[in-house]
């Protein structure tokens, strides 16, 4: 876990990255009413090229954040 100074922007993310290739992201949660009751977006994309930007951008904003202790 890494806690974000008090200065920096909040980031709140429902995205992940698979094997490299696979990009998910969107407001629904993982939960059997976010996936299936609620109308939230999701979008899967499978591109090498988005899902390594994806985690190129993350490891920028986690590089941010401090050690929690």
């Amino acid at each position: 876990m890494r806690i974000k100074p008090r200065s920096a922007p909040l980031m709140h993310l429902k995205s992940y990255q698979i094997d490299g290739k696979i990009l998910r992201t969107g407001a629904a949660n993982f939960s059997a009413s976010g996936l299936k009751k609620q109308d939230n977006d999701m979008i899967v994309i499978d591109s090498h090229t988005a899902a390594e930007g994806f985690r190129a951008n993350f490891e920028a904003i986690w590089a941010k954040g401090e050690p929690s202790t």
